[in-house]
Order: structure tokens, then sequence, then C-alpha cells
């Protein structure tokens, strides 16, 4: 089965509308959502509902989090508090409730989801936890893979000789071994934070073990010009360019 994996559009509609074309080329068999779909970006309600339209599985993010719980909107920065609260005033009763019941986590087969870091979390970030914590997360029965979101990030974790081994990940294809573990953060796909200014997203294929990390080009300039007219503090599109 060939799985496509997304996570952190954070309202980008642009670059969400662009991966979802190619994904739709790229003929995989399902999808996964890793969470944030909502904040920063000035379509949250759209993207909201062109998840559920691709038929995504979709796991909690922290944004979505935010909209139902003052904890997790306590543990955001200034910013992004305030913009959470704007997010409750763009976003439909009907996206609030699909929101609310999402999962913390989705596990099937070998592989296991969440947004911020195993087995359930939507705030703890991979590149915050040390080679051990890493380990002890291998040397548990609960998956052989793990994918998360969070950190907007293409990066990759996993052992070699009984050392706990972390890599970036960039544009391309990489063969996973069989018999090893892993965590790979799929990046961004409408806020990237890895150098490159594209929409992110990777493919799963769980019979060849292929991991193919892709690149997709957007009109960035759109959706800064939708964050602006939205009054969005510069900062969000400033990230994007």
């Amino acid at each position: 089965m060939r799985l496509a994996i997304l996570s952190d559009i954070h309202g980008n509609l642009e670059a969400f509308e662009s991966v979802r074309a190619d994904i739709r080329l790229q003929g995989t068999d399902g999808v996964i959502c890793l969470g944030d779909m909502i904040g920063y970006g000035p379509d949250p309600e759209d993207v909201i509902q062109g998840v559920r339209d691709l038929q995504c599985r979709t796991v909690l993010g922290n944004h979505e989090a935010s909209l139902f719980s003052g904890k997790a909107r306590s543990r955001m920065n200034f910013q992004a508090r305030e913009n959470s609260i704007r997010m409750e005033h763009l976003i439909s009763e009907k996206s609030l409730a699909y929101c609310r019941n999402l999962p913390s986590f989705l596990h099937s087969g070998e592989a296991w989801y969440v947004h911020g870091y195993p087995p359930d979390s939507v705030f703890i970030y991979l590149f915050n936890q040390s080679d051990q914590k890493i380990a002890d997360l291998f040397d548990t029965d609960q998956a052989s893979l793990y994918f998360v979101g969070h950190t907007h990030d293409l990066r990759m974790a996993t052992r070699h000789l009984g050392e706990v081994y972390r890599s970036s990940l960039t544009k391309g294809r990489i063969r996973l071994e069989k018999n090893n573990k892993y965590i790979i953060n799929v990046g961004s796909v409408g806020q990237p934070r890895d150098g490159s200014n594209q929409a992110k997203y990777v493919i799963w294929d769980d019979e060849t073990r292929d991991l193919e990390i892709r690149f997709i080009p957007y009109d960035i300039s759109k959706t800064v010009q939708k964050i602006h007219a939205r009054g969005f503090p510069a900062i969000y599109a400033e990230r994007l360019v």
C-alpha cells in the first residue's frame, strides 16, 4: 500500500491544493494527515474541508487542541495564542466539532502516526528528545515506524550499531531497512522550516519500503496577500518566502 502522509498545513490553502493535486497524480491508496491543519494561515475552514474531502485519516495537532483546551493554548507563545483565538471565528461549528473529535494517534500495521511525539503527544518536539529517550521508544514493541510532524522540518531518527542516528531528509527516495526502526518527521505542507519554501509531504510504500519525499511549488504570493488582508502578524507571511 502506498500512503501519502502530510502535516502542518496551517491554513495555507494554496500549498494544500498543490499538494492535493500532486497526490492525485501519484495514485496513492490513502492519505494520512498528522494535524495542525489550522493556525498562522488565512484559510483554516477551507483547509479543514479540503482535508475531509480528500478522506484523510487525521490526528489531532496542538493548534486543533488549542480550540477547545485552555492548557493547549497556554503552551503557545503570545502571537500563536492570539491567532488561536482568531481561528475560533474563522471556523464553522461543523469543523470545530470535527477537530474536537480527532484522535491523538493512529496505529496501522507496523506504523504509528502522531502529531508531536509517540505515543500520543501533540506538544513534544522530536528535536527535544534525547538519544536515550528515542532508544527507549525503539525498545518498545508498539511499532517499528513512527511518522510525526510538529517541527516543520524534514528529519529522520534511526538506530545504527546500537546508537541513535539523526539525519535531515531531502527531496527524493530512500529505502528503509526491514529490521530497523525509524522516526520520520514528514515536514510541513503550509509552513516549512527546512530551508526550502516549497510544500512538503511524503509517500510511504509498505511493500517496497520506499519513502519518497516530495517538494511541491505553489503560489506563495497569493497566500502572503491573504495573510496581510486578514491582519495577521507579518511574521506569518515572512516565514513563507
